[in-house]
């Protein structure tokens, strides 16, 4: 208890209290009978006051929901905000899982009007299948980064998101069947989902992929040739947007020929990629570029940083989609030079449970046989002339 003592300071303000060691200040509530420390992401006692009121705020609106659950008395709304805190509450998943959790709920409030006052009775099978196909047919508007206006191949309106919203659904259903508000949950009986065919792109033949590269080189911008080999490392490594975006010197491992990738979606998303040959070539280039603009100084060192960012921008959407345009080819994006180089993976022979392994995908290939084994229509001459009757 004295250690406790030591480490936490009790403040005039209830609930409030302050961290010895970093000066920080926390908020600590009761909720259904454990205990809850929030951060109030400040050492400044004016701002930790008014933090704390707004969270005390939103923690009696749980409180008060919770008792409306209870009580039998909840909406739809209620539980989708002890579903919230629920999430908010799991220690097993990442934060940006919990965003992704909370957004499902989001986009059903934001295309079933009147959600959130419905009786938990009212969200029966029948009324669930009725939003999902106008959901199906309308999406929930969104837009995507940088773009006028909202396209009909990407509104919001996928079989997975639709799917996810439906999962969310019957978890908060769950919850009154817990509290004793329904009898049982409706959702759970198979039927409700979409089936879910992953999309599978039309990718251009290799040298109209270099083209491209080429093309965004010579942009004109200042960070062209940045952005076209960041492009040229997608397409080369198959690393995710967010694995490429971190990788840094320390992760190439010129001796091995091999990448060390730091994945964040899966167990199995942190591997050892191998270099491919023009992968190295790239990254020697790239090794070489660092070198030079580093120099070396007297004691004969290069004063290059080890763990600096191997790439020099953090991405080239808007690069690659001006190159498509100019060359007349498909749009492409940053997750299709992924498929790229599972494309040309398998089309090189390479089996589809390594090239799994080096996509960091943790199911052994199940994916790559829905998605990526389909092959470009060149190599599918080619394989055609060595069939003979």
């Amino acid at each position: 208890m004295s250690e406790n003592r030591q480490t936490w300071e009790t403040t005039r303000e209830p609930n409030l209290l302050r961290n010895h060691a970093s000066g920080r200040y926390y908020g600590r509530f009761t909720i259904s009978g454990k205990q809850k420390w929030l951060n109030l992401n400040t050492d400044v006692w004016t701002v930790a006051k008014l933090r704390l009121a707004d969270e005390r705020a939103k923690i009696e609106r749980t409180r008060q929901t919770v008792a409306s659950v209870s009580s039998g008395e909840a909406a739809v709304g209620d539980l989708a905000t002890i579903y919230r805190q629920r999430i908010e509450d799991r220690v097993d998943i990442k934060p940006k899982t919990k965003r992704r959790l909370c957004e499902e709920v989001d986009a059903i409030i934001k295309t079933w009007p009147g959600f959130a006052s419905l009786p938990p009775s009212r969200v029966t099978r029948q009324a669930v299948i009725e939003w999902r196909n106008r959901m199906s047919r309308d999406g929930t508007g969104h837009k995507s980064p940088g773009a006028k206006a909202v396209s009909p191949k990407n509104n919001g309106s996928s079989a997975s998101l639709i799917n996810k919203c439906i999962d969310a659904m019957r978890r908060m259903l769950d919850i009154a069947v817990e509290r004793g508000q329904l009898g049982g949950n409706p959702l759970y009986p198979r039927g409700i989902k979409l089936k879910n065919t992953p999309r599978k792109p039309n990718l251009p033949e290799a040298a109209k992929l270099a083209e491209i590269f080429a093309e965004i080189e010579r942009g004109g911008g200042r960070m062209s040739r940045d952005a076209a080999d960041f492009c040229r490392f997608l397409a080369y490594t198959g690393c995710r947007l967010s694995e490429a975006q971190g990788v840094t010197w320390a992760d190439v491992d010129f001796k091995r020929g091999i990448l060390r990738v730091r994945g964040s979606k899966t167990e199995a998303a942190d591997r050892e990629v191998p270099l491919i040959p023009v992968a190295r070539a790239l990254l020697e280039r790239l090794d070489a570029d660092r070198q030079n603009a580093a120099g070396v100084a007297v004691d004969g060192t290069t004063g290059v940083d080890p763990c600096g960012k191997v790439l020099g921008v953090g991405e080239a959407g808007k690069s690659l989609a001006r190159a498509c345009q100019k060359l007349g080819v498909g749009l492409l994006t940053h997750h299709d030079l992924r498929d790229a180089f599972a494309t040309a993976a398998i089309e090189a022979g390479v089996d589809i449970p390594t090239v799994a392994a080096w996509l960091g995908h943790a199911d052994g290939g199940a994916l790559l046989m829905r998605v990526y084994a389909h092959h470009r229509r060149a190599h599918s001459v080619t394989q055609a002339a060595k069939v003979v009757f």
